[in-house]
């Protein structure tokens, strides 16, 4: 029975290692939405990707081949027309800048 016991523990462990790795996993890569302004964006790249200033945080934008996202100049000259205006932006990621890391974007859009 105490073997029983130790067997389900370890199990209830492994699971709980588990599901916090794929939570971790979701919280990276599943896209969100927020709205936003943005401030600034250029078509110059900074470390190799494109930079873009909203009021609620910087995001970068660059090719993310695991993602099948091959359009960052074209997201970031959608950017630059929407400099000013209230846009709606789909991205993934974590903004952690102790590492310099910021989220990426995916799609940007005009809201309306």
């Amino acid at each position: 029975m105490a073997d029983f016991f130790k067997r389900m523990k370890i199990r209830g462990i492994l699971i709980g290692i588990v599901a916090c790795i794929l939570l971790v996993l979701y919280s990276y890569f599943v896209a969100d939405t927020i709205v936003t302004r943005i401030t600034d964006a250029q078509m110059t790249k900074v470390d190799g990707r494109f930079m873009l200033a909203t009021e609620y945080r910087p995001f970068v934008n660059y090719d993310a081949k695991y993602r099948l996202k091959f359009n960052s100049g074209t997201v970031q000259n959608d950017a630059i027309k929407l400099r000013n205006k209230m846009v709606r932006i789909k991205k993934y990621g974590w903004r952690i800048p102790i590492f310099s890391m910021y989220e990426n974007v995916v799609k940007i859009e005009e809201e309306k």
